[in-house]
């Protein structure tokens, strides 16, 4: 990818060679800046920075960006974006000076950059209704206002008050749930890292129950780890309408058995939320799913909490089959006994001394025989 830009500095006729030593230091001091600036937004993709050569003005540097084949490579004004987010402020990029307005990137420049684009996306666990496909029914509009009244003042803290025209978000039916999508444009040459506008979003308040491992903003996906658990419910009887996640069935008891288990995870370290997925035929089993931050704990440690949690849930209305709680528990080793030890090290020794003195016999014996 292609970029140029002016650098604050005299220029020299030694940096149109590019054998000689002033080009060198230069082009590793430019190459070493960049390189920070967009390793740290295309940690995975981006490679290295070549710089093709220097024209004066005050020193224009050429310079080709280089990702790595058959990546999503970043767009031309995204480069520019991202060069003029670095430099915003203090006019500098390390100890390079630049003219943030001179940034291009083939035909793409700061004034002429087309509205940045934010894509949110995530599963809301209310019941999708038909009257949510019309983007013009009363109820899609008041989900809508609901949804941006949230999201829009938490985007402006990054892109000022600069959005470009009106968003409205688009509801669809994900297996009864209701998946959703809105596209949100700013006019602003500023690019934010997705992942800090994603733990934005999951430090807010929000006013809407959704999945939170399955926000999105511009295809970067929040990082959680889920485990799921079927958990068995013995003193419920199962109805066609738990099948449906949109029915008032399914969400009074979905509601209780998750409000019951984030009791037994509240305290615990990077614990997120808890979510029903489904309820089948037998009596009733709730498939959950637990989430926690990444790395904050363990499979073993979420069973053992559930099964230790077992008495505590029966006080809130839910009777839970321990043998049901998948992944297991595992067993805890017992110690082992001392007297085993005792009797193991006996028998080593008996068996390397019974063949000794078996031999002295037979030696024996066969003197006394002479």
């Amino acid at each position: 990818m292609p970029l140029s830009f002016r650098m604050i500095m005299d220029f020299k006729e030694t940096l149109r060679d590019e054998k000689s030593q002033d080009f060198k230091d230069l082009s590793d001091k430019v190459s070493r800046d960049l390189y920070k600036v967009y390793i740290g937004l295309y940690p995975v993709d981006f490679v290295r920075v070549l710089v093709r050569r220097f024209r004066p003005g005050s020193v224009i540097p050429e310079v080709d960006l280089e990702f790595k084949a058959n990546s999503t490579t970043a767009s031309n004004p995204d480069i520019v974006r991202a060069l003029y987010t670095a430099v915003n402020g203090s006019g500098n990029v390390g100890d390079l000076v630049l003219d943030k307005t001179s940034i291009k990137s083939d035909t793409a420049s700061v004034n002429t950059l087309p509205p940045l684009r934010i894509v949110t996306e995530f599963l809301l666990t209310d019941g999708f209704t038909p009257g949510l496909s019309s983007s013009i029914s009363a109820e899609s509009i008041q989900l809508n206002d609901k949804i941006n009244n949230w999201l829009k003042p938490i985007l402006e803290t990054y892109y000022g008050q600069t959005m470009v025209n009106s968003a409205f978000a688009n509801f669809s039916n994900s297996d009864d749930w209701i998946q959703t999508k809105v596209e949100y444009q700013f006019s602003t040459p500023i690019i934010v890292n997705s992942t800090k506008i994603i733990d934005g979003i999951l430090a807010s308040t929000s006013p809407v129950r959704y999945v939170r491992g399955t926000l999105k903003v511009n295809e970067n996906q929040a990082q959680f780890q889920m485990f799921p658990f079927s958990l068995r419910i013995l003193n419920k009887d199962f109805s066609d309408g738990l099948s449906n996640r949109g029915s008032t069935e399914f969400k009074e008891l979905s509601t209780q058995v998750t409000t019951s288990i984030k009791k037994l995870f509240g305290n615990e370290k990077g614990f997120s939320e808890v979510y029903v997925m489904k309820l089948t035929k037998g009596s009733v089993i709730a498939s959950t799913e637990v989430t926690f931050s990444p790395g904050s704990t363990s499979p073993s440690r979420v069973s053992q909490i559930l099964l230790n949690g077992i008495p505590s849930l029966e006080t809130e209305g839910l009777k839970i089959d321990p043998t049901s709680i998948n992944p297991p528990v595992p067993s805890t080793p017992r110690p082992f006994p001392g007297f085993a030890v005792a009797i193991i090290v006996l028998c080593g020794l008996a068996i390397l001394i019974i063949p000794i003195l078996i031999i002295v016999a037979l030696k024996t014996g066969l003197r006394l025989g002479q």
